[in-house]
């Protein structure tokens, strides 16, 4: 609830700073910006643990590097701050709504995300999710910067791989209008519903 309350908060104080610089700042906007869905897992032992990202994106070619926003909350966070390392599978337009659901918006505190989930534990430990993987990174920490409610993470990509799948990757577009997946209130594009809607009703005006 705090963690819901910090976000509630977020959203309103932007709102209210860009109104008071006389500023137009309209949130939909930035949802024409593009992204994925994945998959990011670490370890600590032999716990594993994961969680559903949109925000996952190349920063350098040599060395090959990539940009990982998690949310403090998530458990994923912890063992990520813990092992220094990250595995990301980068998911397909067939992926299952169910799992989606499951390492979106369930705790790894409170169930055994992995029990039933079909996987393999990649070269730096963590594991890489099968299930609808158009392709596979093993990752390593080698910078982070504090967002507040995030971290984003800079890793160096130690392996990377094409899985078998040959289906598009799924885009967060993909995700919102046909899955009709919505936005964990973890998620660095989390938007009040009710500030959301307060905004399109002003634009209809």
């Amino acid at each position: 609830m705090f963690a819901l309350k910090q976000c509630l908060c977020y959203n309103l104080n932007i709102q209210i700073q860009y109104r008071k610089r006389g500023k137009k700042m309209d949130i939909t906007a930035l949802f024409q910006l593009s992204y994925g869905i994945y998959y990011i897992t670490s370890h600590v032992g032999e716990k594993q643990a994961g969680c559903v990202v949109n925000t996952v994106f190349q920063l350098t070619a040599n060395p090959v590097t990539v940009g990982v926003s998690v949310a403090k909350e998530n458990q994923t966070y912890e063992f990520i701050k813990q092992t220094g390392t990250i595995g990301v599978t980068i998911l397909g337009e067939s992926a299952d709504s169910k799992m989606l659901g499951k390492f979106g918006y369930r705790s790894g505190r409170d169930i055994d995300k992995f029990s039933d989930t079909n996987y393999h534990v990649g070269v730096n430990g963590d594991a890489l999710i099968d299930e609808s993987a158009v392709a596979q990174l093993d990752c390593t920490v080698v910078q982070e910067l504090d967002m507040g409610t995030h971290v984003l993470f800079v890793a160096r990509v130690d392996e990377a791989e094409n899985c078998e799948n040959s289906e598009s990757p799924m885009t967060y577009r993909y995700y919102r209008e046909v899955k009709k997946g919505q936005s964990s209130k973890f998620a660095p594009t989390y938007v009040n519903p009710v500030e959301l809607a307060r905004m399109e009703k002003e634009k209809q005006k």
